[in-house]
């Protein structure tokens, strides 16, 4: 493939990369406005064979004022971020850093055991691992007829 073919490629991988940030940043779930005012944080949800992983992304929150609730197919988390005081400031010039309460809920693709839920946060984002309910191995039922 010669260079010219090689630059074009490159440049259409980096807008499909572009569009894919910005179609992700314009989800359905994060523009419905919530009755509360609060913003909902970025999540990613993963599944592997035993497990349900999900991301928040909440850089600059204090773990310590994090809630975060399971329930059988759902995970919810709410909490508050505020950026330190700045006494110096005489005027902003560009506002993009959500503040105040926020909270989110995602729908989990299979069930989870809540009672064996953790999470971690670290270098800014929650990670919540929920295992996955074991589903029940068929059972064969005896009929049994009139005596």
């Amino acid at each position: 493939m010669d260079r010219i073919s090689k630059k074009i490629l490159r440049e259409l991988e980096e807008m499909q990369e572009q569009t894919g940030r910005v179609l992700r940043n314009m989800s359905l779930a994060r523009m419905v406005p919530m009755e509360s005012g609060a913003w909902q944080p970025a999540a990613d949800i993963y599944e592997a064979e035993n497990e349900i992983y999900v991301f928040f992304d909440l850089a600059g929150v204090d773990p310590a004022r994090l809630e975060v609730v399971a329930e059988d197919h759902q995970v919810r988390v709410a909490g508050r971020r505020q950026l330190p005081p700045q006494d110096s400031i005489a005027c902003v010039h560009q506002l993009e850093i959500e503040l105040g309460s926020f909270q989110r809920t995602v729908t989990l693709p299979a069930q989870v055991d809540v009672e064996n839920t953790v999470s971690r946060y670290s270098h800014g984002i929650l990670m919540v691992t929920l295992p996955k309910k074991r589903k029940k191995g068929k059972v064969r039922i005896a009929v049994q007829g009139e005596k």
